[in-house]
């Protein structure tokens, strides 16, 4: 893999990415990270719409049996999650396969409501703006990876950067 390959301003993604890949996984664990990413799939757009996964804390030298910090916009919805407990942390574990999260903490945050609705609202599915010839490249980038979840979250995120990247640009066009 050729580090110093870049077209136009997009650097490999791998040396842009894999510092802050390796200080993220290292101190809280691919789980927490792919459950960020996922969690509309995880427990589906209704409940993702007004929640947002903020952290999990593991006992000490153990990734199992977390305690996750769900963030709310208010108390009606943080009502819904507790009720809906046994069912998030079934699907959670489903998705990963073990007993990752064994306990919910909610967290109220009102001032997550503005931005957290305005976001979520969006009925249109995000439209990448990346090419093929770029999301090759991307796909190019970790195609070294052992791990495939940590590909395809890196290839994800990619995407996301360059399609944030060309909107950036779209705006400024005005």
């Amino acid at each position: 893999m050729n580090n110093g390959r870049k077209t136009k301003d997009l650097y490999s993604i791998s040396n842009i990415i894999t510092p802050f890949a390796k200080k993220i996984l290292g101190k809280r664990g691919f789980v927490e990270v792919d459950i960020i990413i996922n969690w509309d799939k995880i427990v589906g757009a209704d409940l993702a719409k007004y929640t947002s996964p903020q952290k999990i804390d593991f006992k000490k030298n153990e990734r199992g049996n977390g305690t996750l910090y769900i963030e709310t916009i208010s108390g009606a919805f943080a009502l819904e999650v507790q009720h809906k407990e046994k069912i998030v942390i079934e699907k959670i574990n489903a998705y990963f396969g073990y007993n990752a999260i064994s306990k919910l903490r909610i967290i109220q945050n009102p001032n997550m409501a503005e931005a957290s609705i305005d976001e979520k609202e969006d009925e249109n599915p995000k439209k990448t703006l990346v090419t093929r010839v770029e999301e090759t490249y991307i796909n190019e980038m970790v195609k070294d990876l052992d791990s495939s979840k940590l590909k395809d979250v890196l290839t994800k995120l990619g995407i996301e950067v360059a399609s944030a990247n060309k909107k950036k640009e779209n705006d400024n066009d005005f």
